[in-house]
């Protein structure tokens, strides 16, 4: 008898959905690298990303209302991302339009560096966490899986050293950010993680962070 495929898991309709779903998700890592580095002329500074953010969050608001009102929009939503659409995003936001809201917050309650940091641990934690859960979560937790909640902690742990390496933060407190945000990812909080994690790993980081 040969024994289990270890790539099977990788092959199969619902991971690959997984796979472009959270692939579109990472390509948000851009949010928190130019609020750091700046590499475009326009947004600089929190009135500017605060602007742009209401802007982009309006906009995909009226859109998610209109899907959510209208069939026709709906159906081509449904026909448009496949199963890239969750069930339960059928008839509420979606979780790209609540990761605006958080970009949003952030930028508008933290300092910049907090802003991104927070931010980058909602998009590579939550990323990792359901790309290493789906392929090969066993053990189940809450609602979630032990490996998926392991994978998304090593995402924020890199995010985190790269912050403390570059000297955006100090290390205790990106280490307190990671921890926090892979709590909450793994936790049944009733909120969208998108939200949960920039907020609560936001605020951890503002309570321990004393800049010069």
């Amino acid at each position: 008898m040969l024994p289990p495929d270890p790539l099977a898991p990788l092959r199969s309709p619902s991971f690959l959905d997984e796979l472009r779903r959270k692939a579109i998700h990472l390509f948000a890592l851009i949010l928190p690298l130019d609020i750091l580095y700046q590499f475009v002329p326009w947004p600089r500074g929190r009135g500017q990303w605060t602007l742009l953010l209401i802007t982009l969050t309006v906009v995909a608001v009226a859109v998610d209302l209109m899907r959510i009102q209208e069939p026709r929009v709906r159906r081509f939503f449904r026909d448009f991302l496949g199963g890239m659409l969750r069930e339960h995003e059928e008839f509420s936001l979606l979780g790209s339009t609540y990761l605006l809201l958080a970009a949003l917050l952030a930028v508008g309650l933290f300092p910049q560096p907090i802003a991104a940091a927070a931010l980058g641990f909602t998009v590579l934690g939550d990323a990792f966490a359901a790309i290493v859960g789906k392929a090969w979560g066993r053990t189940r937790i809450f609602r979630k899986t032990l490996e998926g909640a392991l994978g998304g902690l090593a995402a924020c742990l890199g995010w985190g050293a790269f912050l403390a390496l570059t000297g955006y933060l100090p290390w205790g407190v990106v280490m307190a950010g990671a921890l926090v945000a892979s709590l909450v990812e793994l936790l049944p909080i009733p909120l969208d993680d998108n939200l949960g994690i920039t907020l609560f790993a936001g605020y951890a980081m503002r309570l321990l962070w004393s800049p010069l």
